[in-house]
């Protein structure tokens, strides 16, 4: 039987439009590139649609297949980088969290126990300031808090992932500097890091800033206030004064 060459030119010109229309789907989708259009790795491209899945529907509402579809990947190449979703929430807790903060600082964690006390409280101030601006942080918080009591593994990857880390590294910081005498560094890490936190929940995440407003600003002048006292103190007694 003969081919119509008029339907084999059609099909082929069908074929190339759909290919291009694959291509450039592929070429935009935003999970699978990041700034300047470089591509992301998978693992990556798997994380930044799970944030966005997470926070948008909540730990509940939110199933492997739907990461899988907005990453535009298949469920089983989730599974080839994460074991389970609770593996993949800690991941994107990682991601809103610590690697924002170290993203423009590179070895921070050396780098932070470098500084002198007021260096110290100035980029730990810097650092929370930007996490309190983040819509993805605040989201991140309030499926935490909001689904923690159904779902304690929630609670347990967030003060292991972010809690515990950040007073590992303040601690140790205060433990270090002998010479603000310090008697119990976590208690004081506590202070400083669960002064943000606070202010943040009670500020813009419930709304007290309509009822009583207080500066992000105003808290670390307090805390600078803190610091400046108990370096003038340790000073004075060396003194004798």
């Amino acid at each position: 039987m003969a081919t119509n060459p008029n339907s084999a030119n059609k099909s082929k010109s069908a074929d190339k439009r759909s290919s291009a229309k694959v291509a450039g789907a592929g070429a935009t989708a935003p999970a699978s590139v990041i700034s300047g259009g470089r591509p992301r790795s998978k693992k990556d491209q798997i994380v930044q649609a799970a944030i966005k899945v997470f926070l948008e529907n909540g730990y509940a509402g939110t199933s492997m297949n739907r990461v899988a579809a907005e990453a535009g990947v298949i469920k089983a190449t989730i599974y080839s980088h994460f074991k389970d979703k609770e593996e993949l929430f800690a991941a994107i807790i990682e991601e809103v969290t610590f690697k924002r903060m170290e993203a423009d600082t590179p070895e921070f964690e050396q780098y932070l126990q470098s500084l002198a006390p007021d260096q110290f409280v100035n980029l730990l101030t810097q650092k929370f300031k930007m996490l309190s601006q983040s819509q993805e942080y605040r989201a991140l918080l309030r499926v935490v808090i909001g689904e923690s009591e159904r779902f304690p593994e929630l609670a347990t990857l967030y003060v292991k992932t972010v809690i515990l880390k950040g007073m590992e590294l303040a601690s140790g910081y205060f433990a270090k500097h002998k010479e603000l005498k310090l008697n119990n560094p976590l208690a004081t890490a506590h202070v400083c890091c669960g002064s943000f936190v606070a202010w943040l929940i009670w500020q813009e995440i419930l709304g007290g800033k309509n009822f009583k407003p207080l500066a992000f600003d105003d808290v670390v002048i307090a805390l600078k206030e803190l610091v400046d006292a108990k370096l003038i103190q340790d000073q004075n007694e060396k003194t004798g004064e």
